[in-house]
């Protein structure tokens, strides 16, 4: 399975962008495409990267999410596509019966 990173701040905020009346969480597929981004914009300094963890997210952020997924190739956050969770984690994992 692929790794996915985040944006980040100390206090475990998450970056977030907004598209379309919608709020989604900003992935990355490379930890070159992060930086590659924090590099161009001098605003996401505050921001950490830090590996998806999808225990994590679900526990911050409960209910439905949204991911858009910008394109490691271009700084610009303005540019990628949006991602479901199933192309992100996977299937989710039930647990079997005792």
């Amino acid at each position: 399975m692929a790794t996915y990173y985040i944006l980040r701040r100390a206090n475990g905020d998450i970056l977030t962008l907004e598209r379309g009346g919608h709020t989604y969480i900003a992935v990355w597929d490379s930890e070159l495409g992060v930086r590659r981004s924090k590099n161009s914009n001098p605003d996401l300094i505050v921001y950490v990267p830090a590996v998806l963890n999808r225990q994590w997210i679900e526990r911050r952020i409960p209910g439905n999410r949204r991911y858009f997924l910008v394109d490691s190739a271009d700084p610009d956050l303005e540019t990628g596509r949006e991602i479901t969770e199933e192309e992100l984690f996977g299937q989710p994992e039930f647990r079997k019966a005792a």
